[in-house]
């Protein structure tokens, strides 16, 4: 009786060691991400205009053990849309120079069937925003503006992430931000809403 407990005692041990997860360590990389949707821009003293937006970020991150990573880079964004001032048509083409920073979560899912290299991510972040360049275009002539200021805003985002080797992933998530501030110079005051985006995502570890 007391071999057969001892026995079962040490398959238990056994059994528990080969199903306790190897400790998992922090992870230092880099992170691309090309964006694609449509936002909102509000403007004093015209009508809102809705318009597509691409966009792309460079972000270094930082992720804990506990799959709670921190991020921050440079990103560009594009903005166009068309309108109608005064009878007449416009294209409308703004260049944002954007600096985020970001507090995300991760949490692998099907371990066993994926072998740890499915997982979903989600957070939050804000960033600081600055119109670098504006075009607009009419029939007759061309107006454009440099540096028209800066303003911040905040956002929220969530995804899927699939390992394709140790070190790199690839993923596809959906992410909304809007400014909480406006932007204000030569007495223009505008801001962005409702940028909803579609993300893809390449990400390295070092």
């Amino acid at each position: 009786m007391k071999k057969t407990i001892f026995t079962l005692f040490i398959a238990l041990i056994t059994l528990a060691a080969k199903a306790q997860e190897e400790p998992k360590k922090s992870e230092v990389g880099l992170n691309l991400n090309a964006k694609i949707g449509f936002a909102k821009l509000i403007q004093n003293e015209m009508v809102n205009l809705n318009g597509s937006i691409n966009s792309g970020d460079l972000l270094f991150f930082y992720r804990l053990p506990s799959g709670t990573s921190f991020s921050t880079g440079i990103g560009m964004m594009d903005f166009n849309a068309n309108g109608v001032s005064a009878g007449e048509s416009y294209a409308l083409q703004q260049t944002y120079l954007r600096i985020p920073l970001y507090l995300n979560y991760s949490l692998t899912i099907l371990e066993k069937q994926l072998d740890s290299k499915l997982s979903t991510y989600g957070g939050i972040g804000i960033y600081a925003n600055s119109l670098m360049k504006e075009e607009i275009q009419t029939v007759d002539e061309t107006f454009k503006n440099k540096n028209q200021g800066w303003n911040a805003g905040l956002g929220f985002n969530l995804g899927v992430r699939f390992g394709v080797s140790e070190n790199i992933n690839f993923g596809i998530g959906f992410e909304s931000q809007s400014d909480f501030t406006k932007m204000k110079k030569n007495g223009a005051e505008r801001k962005m809403e409702e940028i909803n985006t579609v993300n893809f995502s390449f990400e390295f570890k070092f």
